[in-house]
């Protein structure tokens, strides 16, 4: 049996450990990884008693454990070194033959587990059944100051049990770097949340909240609304309902406004149209800005083409005035404003050319003619005509009477010429 400073493997051979003949046994070594064994003297075993941990412990213990062991740290008189032994007995043919172990210097080891950091004042020992091993500059530490430390131990395989001790005050600055940690990534991912929080309102929210805004205004009828545009799909696909609703509602809704001043049987402009219109010159008026004539007609024999002819021939008789009307003043507004009588509202060329205009009407008028067969109804309509004048006139109104007026005189007239 032999040992260095640092570790030995050692082959002990011994047949029978109960002969002491003094020669019995061979003992080989190989000292800190050298790549030669080299022979011994060996030790007499039987001289020592079976308890000699100090002398022939490496023997006698893994022998009658028949198994490998650790041997607790013991101080080996041999070489007078404190070491720890792993030894392993051999069998040949289950024959005990002698033991292969190695052993190591303790203090080596000591120092080995001391070069631990355990974060910054930390260290580390090794226990053995409670008993405190380790260097001096420890020793104070350990039993002074040990409600400084957090410990933690593992038992280990040879017996020992390796002791970490973390300082408290290490513990408290990794916790406050954790803690720095943890809330500057609370801050980062607050930051983020906002930031998508900000994105989903301006990508959702906010199209949400002028969709809605849309919707307000084409409930209360305004249809020029904007319908904004969004990469959503979602939203995107909303925006073009409401988009193409609003189309829709302002295209039914300028339906509605031609069928509300239409009139249904001639196409022309009705009697709500021709109220708008009154307000409209009105205006002009007030401003000085006016110049305008107003044409009234009134077709002539209406009731009597009715009773005769049927209600039917009569509506082809207005219908067929109100196109002769349309066509011959074709720039300007035409109303439909009693069963039988229209107005015209001349500007601009048709003021300028209204004789012109209002020969062709007669010229038109006197070659129309409706029905068929023995039935040839001509197409006689009586006008009048007064132009705007600022002197005189306050309002459309007061044009209007005398153009109505006119076409009184106009229809008497015609009648006397008649009979």
């Amino acid at each position: 049996k032999h040992t260095s400073v640092k570790g030995a493997i050692a082959y002990y051979f011994r047949i029978d450990p109960s002969i002491s003949d003094g020669t019995t046994g061979l003992f080989y070594s190989k000292l800190n990884g050298s790549d030669e064994f080299y022979s011994l003297e060996p030790t007499d075993i039987l001289i020592y008693e079976k308890d000699d941990t100090e002398h022939v412990g490496w023997f006698w213990q893994p022998y009658e454990a028949g198994k490998p062991i650790w041997i607790k740290p013991y101080h080996n008189q041999n070489n007078d070194i404190l070491m720890i032994s792993y030894v392993i007995p051999m069998y040949f043919e289950d024959k005990f033959i002698g033991v292969v172990g190695m052993d190591f210097d303790y203090l080596v080891l000591t120092e080995q587990v001391h070069e631990i950091e355990i974060y910054d004042n930390g260290y580390a020992h090794l226990e053995i059944d409670d008993v405190v091993i380790c260097n001096n500059e420890y020793k104070d530490e350990i039993n002074n100051n040990s409600n400084k430390y957090l410990r933690k131990s593992n038992k280990l395989v040879n017996g020992m049990t390796l002791v970490l001790s973390a300082s408290y005050d290490d513990i408290e600055q990794i916790r406050y770097k954790i803690t720095f940690k943890i809330i500057l990534t609370v801050l980062i991912i607050s930051a983020v949340l906002i930031l998508a929080v900000i994105v989903i309102v301006n990508k959702i929210v906010n199209p949400l909240k002028k969709l809605t805004d849309a919707s307000i205004k084409l409930s209360n009828g305004d249809y020029d609304v904007e319908i904004i545009d969004t990469n959503t799909n979602e939203i995107k696909l909303l925006s073009t309902a409401f988009e193409n609703m609003a189309v829709r509602l302002k295209e039914r809704e300028e339906l509605l406004r031609l069928i509300a001043n239409q009139d249904s049987l001639t196409g022309l402009k009705n009697t709500t149209s021709y109220t708008a219109w009154i307000e409209k010159f009105d205006k002009e008026i007030e401003e000085n800005y006016a110049d305008f004539a107003v044409m009234v007609l009134d077709l002539n024999d209406l009731k009597k083409t009715n009773d005769k002819h049927g209600h039917a021939m009569g509506d082809t008789l207005i219908i067929t005035a109100g196109k002769i009307i349309s066509d011959t003043f074709k720039r300007s507004p035409v109303f439909r404003i009693g069963g039988d009588e229209f107005l015209v509202v001349l500007q601009n060329s048709d003021l300028e050319n209204y004789e012109k205009l209002f020969e062709q009407f007669n010229s038109k008028c006197a070659n129309t003619f409706i029905g068929e067969g023995d039935v040839n109804i001509p197409i006689s309509i009586a006008s009048g005509f007064a132009r705007y004048d600022e002197n005189r006139d306050l309002c459309f109104t007061d044009v209007f009477k005398r153009a109505d007026d006119a076409m009184y005189k106009n229809k008497s007239k015609m009648k006397s010429t008649l009979v």
